[in-house]
């Protein structure tokens, strides 16, 4: 009977934790300021305050989570927040997973938009060049997205347009070469066209980025175990607040392609600003973090100017667009 009873006991102090973290989370939840679909972002740019942020019940678990330093040497890392209440280490993994939630239902109820996008890509081990990239992107009523390349190959461009049977992208080159040849067709996900990215063009945009970050924060909480989330302090990325999440893995069974990952949501949208990776090497001997992030640099990706009431036509993604001599 003794045994019993510390067992119902257990399973008690259990619940009530329980109940505690998900009144928590639930009430940060319902404090979201989603936007209207559709809304464009630059005409309802919130303006810029360090102080204004989702609030945080005093009910939330001040348990820290524990960060393995260079130096072998483990220490609470705190959880920032306008109260002083801390978030433990599943609470921030769980906050940041609504808030991408949220953004992700926002996303799906935009039908286009047009964005500045910054991406620098570790491939097969090189490191290239920073690539800016205008794009189009439509949801509905298929998917759609046209890019055009501000720098490198400048003028280089691509469309995918769902609507065509053959299912290919087709890359126009840039410069004079773009001027002599025609635009090829490409299977999204081929060698040819993985060569240069890492990622197919059927995973970008705002919403193929988010959808991916999802999947790391659930299997984040299904391991329970093997990454530290810390909450760093608010920062502004292109003139917006957003908030700042650091996770650090211990080892690539946790997550095989990232050792640590920085990610910047915009707190009005909840919708992904930058996004900073960093993937794993044995080579750390005499090397302070910093320049172990140098040489691990896999991934950089940001969105600027983001116009979510910029009217679009079909025309801005078809193959027979003069504009594009494709």
């Amino acid at each position: 009977m003794p045994r019993l009873c510390t067992r119902q006991s257990s399973g008690k102090s259990n619940v009530l934790a329980f109940l505690i973290s998900a009144t928590s989370l639930g009430t940060i939840f319902l404090n979201f300021d989603p936007a209207p679909a559709g809304e464009d972002i630059e005409r309802t740019r919130p303006a810029v305050s360090q102080q204004e942020e989702v609030p945080l019940p005093p009910g939330v678990s001040q348990q820290l989570p524990i960060v393995v330093l260079p130096d072998d040497t483990a220490q609470p890392a705190q959880q920032s927040s306008p109260s002083g209440v801390m978030l433990d280490n599943n609470e921030a993994i769980e906050f940041s997973l609504l808030l991408l939630q949220d953004g992700s239902r926002f996303l799906q109820n935009v039908d286009t938009y047009s964005v500045l996008f910054n991406k620098l890509e570790r491939i097969n081990g090189d490191l290239g060049e920073n690539q800016t990239i205008e794009m189009k992107v439509r949801h509905e009523p298929t998917f759609s997205i046209y890019m055009k390349w501000k720098n490198g190959d400048t003028g280089r461009q691509v469309l995918y347009n769902e609507d065509y049977e053959d299912k290919k992208m087709v890359v126009k080159l840039g410069g004079f070469k773009g001027r002599l040849l025609p635009g090829i067709k490409l299977d999204p996900t081929g060698a040819e066209a993985m060569s240069e990215a890492r990622y197919p063009v059927t995973e970008a945009g705002l919403l193929g980025m988010v959808k991916l970050l999802v999947m790391h924060r659930q299997n984040d909480l299904n391991h329970g175990q093997g990454v530290s989330c810390v909450r760093r302090p608010n920062r502004v990325f292109d003139e917006r607040e957003c908030y700042c999440f650091e996770f650090e893995y211990t080892r690539p069974d946790f997550n095989k392609t990232y050792r640590k990952s920085i990610v910047s949501i915009d707190t009005r949208y909840h919708i992904p600003l930058q996004v900073v990776n960093y993937t794993w090497t044995n080579e750390t001997k005499d090397l302070s973090p910093e320049q172990i992030d140098e040489q691990t640099l896999v991934e950089n990706y940001s969105f600027q100017r983001i116009d979510f009431g910029r009217e679009t036509v079909a025309q801005e993604f078809s193959r027979e667009n003069p504009a594009y001599r494709m």
